[in-house]
C-alpha cells in the first residue's frame, strides 16, 4: 500500500489529484445507484422505486450513527502521516478497523429488529411498506461489510491513497449492475434482488482493499496481530467521532423529517424525489469529495505543523469546490428531463422532480463550501463547534421549516429551499469559526503538542 505525502507540491494540483480518484468514486457509486433504480423502474413498477427512495434517508441517518467514527479515524491516520509516525499509524489502523467492524455489526441488529416501525414512523406509504420493510433488512445484513470497507477507504485516503478505493468502487459497481441484471431480469426478483446484489458487490470491494492492507510493502504492513484497540487511538477516535456523529444526526434527521414530508404527499412525490435524488446527488457528492480531499490535506499539514499549508488549502479547495459544483450543476439543470426519463415514463413524477432539480443542482454549491469548512475544522479539532453548527442549522433551522414554512405551500420546491438557505448560515458560522482557530494555530502549533 502505497502513501502519498499531501505536505508537498503545489496546492491545487495536489488537491486536484488528490481529489479526482474521489470525486469518481462517490460520483459513480452514486450512479450505479441510480442505476438500481433505473432498473428497478424499467424491470418491475414505480412502487419498487418508491420503496426503495422510502429507505435513503432511514438508512443515512442509521449509519451516520458510527461514520463519524470513520472520520476519526481518517483524521488521526492523516495527523500520523503527516508527521510520520509509522508505529502511530498502525495502531489507528488496527483500532479503527476493529471499530468499523463492531459498529457494522451493531447497526445491523438495528435494523433487522426495528426496520418496519422505523418506516412507519416516517410515514411510509401502506402500498410500498413490505417492499420497502424487506429491502431494508437485507441490505443491512450486508451493513458490517460496508462499515468495515468505510473506514478501510478512510484510512488509505489518510495515507494519500485515493486511487485504490475509486478502483475497487468500479469493480464493485460494476459487479452490482450485472448482479442486478440477473437477479431482477433473469431471476424475477425485485427490490430483495436489489438488496442483495449491493451486500455482494459491497464484499467484494472490501476483500479487494482488505487484500491491499495485509500485502502492504511499506512500514504500514497490517496482521492479524494488529487488530486490536490502543487506548490512546481509541480515545482520540472517539473525541473526534462522537461531535462527528452528532453533526451528521443532526442534519440527517432533519432530511428524514424533510422525506417524512415528502412521503405524506403522494407516492408520485416519493418516486419524484427518490430519481432526482440520483441525478442532483452527483452534485453534492462532488462537493463531498473534495471536502474530504481538502480534509484529508488539512490534516496531514497539522501533523506537520505547516499553517501556511493549511491556510492555502482552505482557500484553494473553498474556489475549486465552488466552481466543480456550480459547473456539475449546470449541466445536470440542462438534462435534466432526458436523464430524468430513464428512470420514469410518468409525465407528472418528472415534471414534480424536475421542480426539485432545478433549485438543488444550482445551490449545491453553497452545501459544497459548507462541507469543505465542516471537514477540515474537525481536521484541525473543532469537532464540537461542528456538532453545534450541525444542530442549529441542520435540524432546529430544517425542523422549523417543515413544521412552520412547508405547510403553506406544500410543493417540493417550497420544501427543499430550506437547504441552501441553512447551509449559507452555516458557512458563515463556520468562516467566523475557521478565523479563530486559524489565530490559535499561529500562537499554539507544534509537531509535539499536535501529536501527543
Amino acid at each position: 500500500m502505497a502513501s502519498a505525502s499531501l505536505t508537498r507540491g503545489p496546492v491545487f494540483k495536489t488537491l486536484l489529484v488528490y481529489s479526482i480518484p474521489l470525486v469518481v468514486t462517490n460520483v459513480v457509486q452514486l450512479l450505479f445507484h441510480a442505476t438500481d433504480v433505473a432498473v428497478l423502474g424499467a424491470m418491475v413498477d414505480d412502487y419498487a422505486v418508491a420503496a426503495v427512495g422510502a429507505c435513503g434517508s432511514l438508512i443515512t441517518l442509521l449509519v451516520s450513527l458510527f461514520t463519524g467514527f470513520a472520520t476519526g479515524a481518517n483524521v488521526i491516520v492523516a495527523k500520523r502521516e503527516g508527521a510520520r509516525d509509522a508505529s502511530g499509524v498502525k495502531r489507528a489502523i488496527g483500532t479503527s478497523l476493529v471499530i468499523g467492524f463492531v459498529s457494522g455489526v451493531i447497526l445491523m441488529i438495528i435494523a433487522l429488529i426495528g426496520a418496519r416501525q422505523f418506516l412507519i414512523w416516517m410515514n411510509c406509504r401502506p402500498e410500498v411498506l413490505d417492499m420497502a420493510t424487506l429491502y431494508m433488512r437485507i441490505y443491512f445484513i450486508g451493513m458490517p461489510i460496508w462499515m468495515l470497507y468505510n473506514f478501510v477507504s478512510a484510512i488509505l485516503r489518510a495515507l494519500g491513497d485515493s486511487m485504490r478505493p475509486m478502483i475497487y468502487m468500479l469493480v464493485s459497481g460494476v459487479l452490482n449492475v450485472l448482479l442486478n441484471i440477473l437477479f431482477i431480469g433473469a431471476l424475477g426478483m425485485t427490490v430483495d434482488g436489489v438488496a442483495i446484489a449491493t451486500v455482494v458487490s459491497s464484499l467484494v470491494s472490501l476483500i479487494l482493499a482488505i487484500i491491499a492492507l495485509i500485502r502492504s510493502n511499506d512500514g504500514y504492513k497490517i496482521k492479524l496481530k494488529d487488530l486490536k484497540i490502543g487506548g490512546a487511538e481509541l480515545s482520540e477516535i472517539v473525541k473526534i467521532g462522537v461531535p462527528t456523529c452528532f453533526c451528521g444526526i443532526f442534519f440527517y434527521v432533519a432530511n428524514v423529517i424533510i422525506s417524512s414530508a415528502v412521503n405524506s404527499i403522494s407516492t408520485d412525490s416519493m418516486t419524484a424525489n427518490t430519481i432526482s435524488g440520483q441525478i442532483d446527488g452527483v452534485v453534492y457528492n462532488v462537493g463531498f469529495s473534495i471536502a474530504i480531499a481538502c480534509a484529508a490535506m488539512v490534516g496531514q499539514c497539522l501533523g506537520a505543523a505547516d499553517v501556511d499549508r493549511i491556510r492555502q488549502t482552505m482557500r484553494v479547495s473553498a474556489l475549486y469546490v465552488s466552481v466543480a459544483s456550480l459547473s456539475v450543476g449546470a449541466i445536470l439543470t440542462l438534462a435534466s428531463r432526458p436523464l430524468l426519463s430513464l428512470m420514469t415514463d410518468s409525465e407528472s413524477v418528472i415534471v414534480i422532480a424536475q421542480e426539485r432539480l432545478a433549485l438543488l443542482c444550482l445551490t449545491y454549491f453553497i452545501t459544497s463550501v459548507m462541507e469543505v469548512f465542516s471537514f477540515s475544522l474537525r481536521a484541525l479539532g473543532k469537532q464540537t463547534s461542528t456538532m453545534v453548527v450541525g444542530g442549529i442549522c441542520g435540524l432546529a433551522m430544517r425542523g422549523s421549516w417543515v413544521w412552520l414554512v412547508w405547510p403553506l405551500k406544500k410543493t417540493l420546491g417550497n420544501l427543499f429551499v430550506c437547504y441552501p438557505i441553512t447551509a449559507a448560515i452555516a458557512v458563515a458560522i463556520y468562516v467566523v469559526v475557521y478565523i479563530n482557530t486559524m489565530k490559535e494555530l499561529r500562537v499554539n502549533i507544534s509537531p509535539a503538542k499536535i501529536n501527543e
